[in-house]
């Protein structure tokens, strides 16, 4: 059998998607699957020989339409000899390129891209759910038709979790046709963090765009600094259109002794990172269902989060971590960030049986060898299925 993965980010660049297509693409080449892959790409001068599946770079900064025009040709191209088109990104361009090839479709949908371009764009400001409901721009309402629309016309419709369900099915796709498969991470060893270290890590990873609220972490540290028994850093690791006023934010307010920005990562240098840190921080105001969070708890770190989206299904409300609330659904309260840093640095015991409940949860749900198997398993019955 044969399979075609489309998607729009593949390492070297860093996110949900990048992550998680090669482990996919592996996982399948490793059951019997003659896998390839479509991605967009900052630059074609990549070496993929690492993979044991082709990859076929479309480079990402050039004319939208040209872009798009050789992005259908190329899915029609190399999805001709494909049994299933596994759609992780680009959906346009793949149900444009599918009115020819009519495949068989599977839709993986780990957010919604209408509602992070009008964030992006400052087009809306609304919070996520609110997003869904209201009416907008004829800009925004185009790309809710078309995210939506795409989503329908998939055969299976995958989501990382129950609230995407939900979301997904209010956007036309039929229940009985979406099917949740949690995101999973390694379950690695843990280790102790040294108690006798001069500052207390803070870290937050992920693309720096406006409704991540990294500057909501940022301006935390003023009231940490008013703490006079422990010191704090923060590692903010990522990249985004956002960088350049997060950077001066952190001027502003006198913080760059104590805080990093590290750009893009790869694997090791992230794992890195997670081992020298103490807590992880999320204050976004949507996530489907975070890897960096699933990560961070492997690592053994403590967890702050906003509880958001597919979030809550791993914090169980501040069952396996702290939950900090959102102003109006779109943003926390730095003040509230700093409050629940200390009080969990305070409460030491409290925090160690959060981070074991967490642990146990990882195991249970999310473990990435049982996930992907799952994946496998629901492929090879769609597939089969006539």
């Amino acid at each position: 059998m044969k399979i075609l993965i489309v998607v729009g980010i593949f390492p070297p660049d860093i996110g949900g998607p990048a992550t998680f297509v090669p482990l996919i693409a592996k996982k399948l080449v490793e059951n019997n699957y003659q896998t390839e892959v479509i991605c967009l790409s900052d630059s074609l001068n990549h070496s993929d020989n690492n993979f044991d599946f082709n990859v076929h770079r479309i480079k990402r900064r050039q004319s939208l339409i040209k872009r798009w025009i050789k992005t259908v040709l190329k899915i029609i191209s190399v999805g001709r000899r494909a049994d299933l088109i596994f759609v992780n990104g680009l959906p346009m361009e793949s149900y444009i390129a599918n009115l020819l090839l009519r495949k068989k479709v599977v839709r993986k949908v780990v957010g919604d891209w209408a509602w992070e371009r009008g964030r992006n764009l400052n087009l809306t400001d609304d919070a996520f759910d609110e997003f869904q409901n209201k009416k907008h721009s004829l800009h925004l309402e185009i790309a809710k038709f078309s995210r939506g629309w795409t989503t329908k016309k998939a055969d299976l419709v995958i989501t990382p979790s129950e609230h995407l369900k939900s979301v997904v099915n209010k956007w036309g796709a039929k229940s009985k046709n979406i099917k949740v498969i949690y995101n999973g991470t390694n379950l690695i060893s843990k280790e102790n963090k040294a108690n006798n270290k001069k500052y207390v890590n803070l870290i937050t990873v992920g693309r720096l765009a406006p409704f991540k609220n990294i500057d909501k972490i940022i301006l935390s540290l003023n009231q940490l600094r008013l703490t006079n028994s422990n010191l704090y850093k923060l590692i903010i690791v990522g990249d985004g259109p956002e960088k350049n006023n997060l950077k001066k934010l952190v001027s502003e307010n006198d913080l760059t002794d104590f805080v990093t920005f590290t750009g893009q990562l790869n694997k090791e240098e992230l794992s890195k990172h997670y081992r020298e840190s103490d807590i992880y921080i999320q204050a976004s105001g949507y996530e489907g269902l975070p890897h960096t969070l699933l990560e961070a708890i492997s690592h053994n770190l403590s967890i702050v989060s906003t509880p958001i989206g597919g979030t809550n299904e791993i914090l169980e409300d501040n069952t396996n971590g702290w939950t900090i609330d959102l102003i109006k659904g779109k943003y926390p309260d730095e003040k509230d960030i700093a409050s629940k840093i200390k009080y969990l640095i305070k409460n030491k015991e409290e925090d160690e049986l959060k981070k074991h409940k967490a642990n146990l949860l990882l195991e249970e749900k999310f473990n990435k060898e049982k996930n992907f198997q799952e994946y496998i398993k629901t492929i090879e019955n769609f597939i089969n299925y006539e």
